[in-house]
């Protein structure tokens, strides 16, 4: 996947990188104990190998957020192409609702957990995260500086 500079003018190139954040999110009862964060982020590697991932995008600068009771994959997507953006966006709404997907997911997490002895994972939440054009722009400069 090749990386544009979105600081051409549309003349110069028609292309622009297009970048949406999103998170999957993951309740933890009654609480997390120490949670090894490299397990959580593996669940973006896992994505692309899905079947019908979306060609033309991207997913980089992912994190892991957590609290006393949740645990949350956070990362962005890029392409160079709107429609791409939105195969990827109605892609990611509808795996979620397999349950095999949700259960291996659910476990990979409890697989991260150092004390998992009668702890419960739930998958609660996957969406996109409205973000600002200056947080937008930061994301894809730093994209663009890889």
């Amino acid at each position: 996947m090749s990386k544009v500079d979105v600081n051409n003018s549309e003349k110069t190139n028609p292309t622009r990188l297009i970048t949406y954040k999103f998170a999957i999110h993951f309740d933890v009862f009654p609480e997390i104990s120490y949670l090894n964060q490299s397990i959580p982020i593996i669940l973006v590697d896992l994505l692309p190998i899905i079947d019908d991932f979306p060609k033309d995008v991207w997913i980089s600068q992912q994190f892991v957020d957590e609290g006393l009771d949740f645990c949350r994959v956070v990362f962005w997507v890029f392409s160079e192409y709107s429609e791409a953006m939105k195969r990827f966006t109605i892609w990611f709404q509808r795996i979620f609702r397999d349950e095999k997907v949700v259960g291996v997911l659910e476990r990979l997490i409890l697989c991260s957990l150092d004390d998992a002895d009668e702890i419960e994972i739930h998958l609660t939440d996957w969406t996109r995260i409205y973000t600002s054009n200056t947080d937008n722009q930061a994301a894809i400069d730093i994209e663009l500086s890889k």
